[in-house]
């Protein structure tokens, strides 16, 4: 029985050859050639690569939402007579939350 020696290959990527080979498919997706020879540039997979590139360096990001549950104590009747707690701040609305301030 033979053993085999395993060896430990680290595989490293980076942003850099991320974005490089990103560039790559852009050059390649301009350079395209049709029949006859005739350029005929695949301008959708130029600009998939480009969104990646700008996805890539933190140029897109999605909105962040956050689900906040708030618990609110309602009214509180006391000898017939409604009382109105009002303690803490008023939750904000979305619509006040996309307000720039």
């Amino acid at each position: 029985m033979v053993k085999k020696k395993k060896t430990k290959e680290e595989f490293t990527y980076s942003k850099n050859d991320s974005f490089e080979n990103l560039e790559a498919v852009q050059q390649l997706a301009l350079n395209r050639r049709g029949k006859d020879d005739e350029a005929n540039p695949d301008i959708s997979v130029f600009l998939k690569a480009e969104e990646l590139k700008g996805k890539l360096c933190g140029l897109y990001s999605e909105k962040e939402k956050s689900a906040v549950n708030i618990k609110m104590m309602g009214s509180v009747i006391i000898d017939g007579k409604e009382l109105q707690i009002n303690v803490g701040e008023k939750p904000k609305t979305e619509k006040e939350d996309d307000r720039i301030t």
